[in-house]
């Protein structure tokens, strides 16, 4: 009998409301929550396809032991040996870990698997983080000396919005997380608030704005530089700074600064001198009223921790942190920050060592960089490597050498919902439960648009013999002689159980935050909380030396034809929800795309990709703006994991790199599982009313 329950999709960090119709155990559909109190009765393609994606022929339902399915005893019994063996073999550090973002919206199984690698005595922690959010984190350490910190924008305080190399529309967020964004920017330009877009493409989010300044890839340092030297000359509150600032470390920061004019920031962005003095005028306007966030197009370009430190500066300068107008902190009901070890104001971040056949490179909160697994392997050093919820090969760079890297590990074991090639590859494969088939609750609390923390049961039972991440992780950990679960068995813990121990610090009960479900609870926001409870001596460090350093020692940008990142509607990653068919993996504009070339090879510095093409008037001359995650034509293909990797962050340049075209015969696209929806074509028409 069809009935209906309440859950959140967790494709992504919206955690959109949905209401989901079940047959027995048959999810028969997925739509939005009218009632949900932040998401209002809006979900994506994506969320509308889950039932079809819960569905698919290519899910994981058994778990496979070198190629052959057999059953969790014996595959957990043979891992644990093999594991066991290259511990005595090598030492507990040539076993890796991998973590990817197919387990951020997992809640227990996310906590799980970082408590699994020390369990065993391990250090080899890798992430995703590295090949695209390290900027963010390392820019937030260094200036307030908490990586997590993160300011969140506040729709429903209308100032100045600036979104630099992102595309909330299509992406729900980044930095901020909101559901709905179509809507939610039209309701805070309605209410007096003005939007700005700066991107090499005309972006859906750039089509629903007050203002698209369409900056040449790397620009985006010049332009932030300059609207941080005009405030530092004549728009900043000298008295309000100089209680949250060094004043030394002001004038250092001026000092930096001085090269960055409006002229120079129009130079190298491309366009009009007046466009960028409109620009700067605008955030003088909007004193502590100033919200900017930056995207993937920032992140992984040759230089994101500084465009990523200089919007912490920009956004100290204008007032607009930890006050009411401004971006907010969301202070969390599970991920409570504390204030960091002492360290004093100017001093330069502590050194960490990273991986041994990279010592070049630092560890990034704790984790050794993307970058390095196939080195860590070639030189011996990591012999056993458990992925969970991503694939190194289509993340990373030079895919081909990290697929033979792989291929010559003792043990490859791989979490993972659906087949895939990593799958094909792994010598034990263990079949996860879907969204659908657990519990959760929300935890990207600190990125939300909303301050708050959500449940949800399970929709369906899991299907098969698909077993929950956490389970799989403590049960392997109590076959090695560790324990993850304080000595309970497995078996005898729920979804629920588990979770209850992540609810330790939480203002809320167990029960409470299950009996509010996926519509939630809230935190009441909070301002101020972080000067007087988290930084070092109640002081924004504003001028690190190494993000100065880095100021002085930069080059022009590029004009060259270039490389910049996209996500399509229907993709989450390497992982398609709904759609007929596959957008052309490359946009490029008439002048540069060989007349009727469907398919067209890129080449970089570092190698060549095959891709599917096709003219799109909204990127401009000398960009080439190509989507990720499709397997077969991956543009890590283009990038290097030894070139151009930025010190600081260990990421991988992947933005702004230059390329050429050339024409090449047609070609296949991927044929990759997907849930059959068709998705929606985002009304995108600018409005006011």
């Amino acid at each position: 009998m069809l009935h209906e329950q309440p859950s959140f999709c967790r494709i992504c960090a919206a955690a959109c409301g949905i209401v989901v119709s079940v047959d027995g155990d048959r999810v028969d559909r997925v739509r939005g929550d009218l009632d949900h109190p932040v998401s209002r009765g809006y979900t994506c393609s994506k969320g509308r396809a889950l039932p079809e994606w819960h569905h698919s022929t290519a899910r994981l339902d058994r778990p496979r032991l070198r190629g052959a399915e057999t059953t969790w005893d014996s595959l957990l019994g043979d891992l644990a040996a093999s594991l066991g063996g290259v511990t005595d073999l090598a030492g507990a550090d040539a076993i890796g870990l991998y973590l990817a973002t197919g387990l951020a919206y997992d809640a227990a199984g996310q906590v799980a698997a970082s408590q699994w690698l020390p369990a065993i005595g391990s250090r080899s922690f890798f992430t995703a983080v590295t090949v695209d959010n390290a900027p963010v984190l390392v820019a937030a350490e260094l200036v307030t000396g908490q990586p997590m910190l993160n300011p969140v924008w506040d729709p429903e305080e209308p100032g100045l919005l600036m979104l630099i190399g992102t595309n909330p529309v299509v992406s729900h967020g980044y930095g901020t997380a909101f559901a709905d964004p179509i809507r939610r920017i039209r309701d805070y330009r309605r209410r007096g608030g003005e939007v700005w877009v700066l991107d090499p493409r005309r972006t859906e989010t750039a089509a629903i704005a007050d203002e698209h300044v369409p900056i040449r890839p790397g620009a985006d340092i010049a332009v932030l530089g300059a609207i941080a030297s005009a405030l530092l000359a004549d728009g900043a509150d000298v008295d309000e700074l100089a209680m949250h600032v060094e004043p030394s470390a002001v004038q250092r920061l001026r000092a930096a600064l001085a090269p960055f004019t409006s002229a120079r920031a129009a130079d190298e962005a491309g366009v009009d001198h007046s466009v960028i003095v409109r620009l700067v005028d605008a955030v003088r306007s909007r004193p502590g009223r100033l919200a900017v966030m930056c995207g993937t197009g920032v992140t992984m370009s040759r230089d994101g921790v500084v465009a990523e430190w200089l919007r912490w500066v920009v956004l100290i300068l204008s007032a607009s942190l930890d006050g009411e107008g401004g971006m907010r902190f969301n202070r969390g009901a599970i991920n409570r920050l504390r204030r960091p070890s002492p360290r004093a104001p100017g001093a330069d971040r502590p050194s960490v060592l990273g991986a041994a056949s990279r010592p070049e490179l630092p560890r990034v909160l704790g984790q050794l960089p993307a970058v390095a697994i196939a080195d860590e392997i070639e030189a011996g050093n990591l012999h056993a490597l458990l992925v969970t919820g991503g694939n190194p090969i289509t993340a990373c760079p030079e895919p081909d050498r990290m697929r033979a890297a792989l291929a010559r590990l003792d043990v490859l074991a791989v979490v993972d919902v659906s087949e895939n090639e990593l799958t094909q590859l792994a010598t034990h494969v263990l079949p996860a439960t879907g969204q659908l088939e657990r519990a959760d609750l929300t935890m990207a609390e600190l990125t939300a648009v909303r301050s708050g923390l959500q449940a949800t049961a399970a929709v369906v039972p899991p299907h098969a013999e698909r077993k929950p991440v956490w389970w799989m992780l403590a049960s392997l950990a109590r076959r090695m002689g560790a324990d993850l679960l304080g000595g309970a068995e497995p078996d005898a813990l729920t979804d629920e159980l588990f979770l209850s121990g992540l609810l330790a610090r939480a203002p809320f009960t167990v029960t409470e935050v299950f009996a509010a479900g996926p519509h939630g609870l809230d935190v009441p926001h909070e301002y101020g909380w972080v000067r007087a409870e988290l930084l070092p001596g109640n002081r924004w460090n504003i001028a690190p030396n190494e993000m100065l350093e880095r100021l002085g020692g930069l080059t022009d940008v590029a004009s060259d034809r270039v490389l910049v990142p996209r996500r399509d509607m229907g993709w989450s990653n390497s992982v398609r929800y709904g759609g007929t068919g596959l957008e052309p993996v490359a946009q490029v504009n008439a002048a540069d795309l060989p007349d009727g070339a469907t398919s067209i090879t890129l080449r970089s510095a570092h190698g060549a990709v095959t891709v599917s093409a096709a003219v799109d008037d909204r990127v401009p001359p000398g960009v080439v703006s190509v989507t990720h995650g499709r397997a077969a034509h991956s543009p890590g293909s283009l990038t290097s994991s030894s070139i151009d990797v930025d010190p600081l962050t260990t990421m991988p340049r992947a933005s702004g790199l230059p390329v050429t075209i050339s024409r090449s015969p047609s070609i296949d696209d991927d044929t990759l599982p997907t849930a059959g929806a068709r998705p929606e074509e985002p009304d995108t028409r600018p409005s006011k009313e």
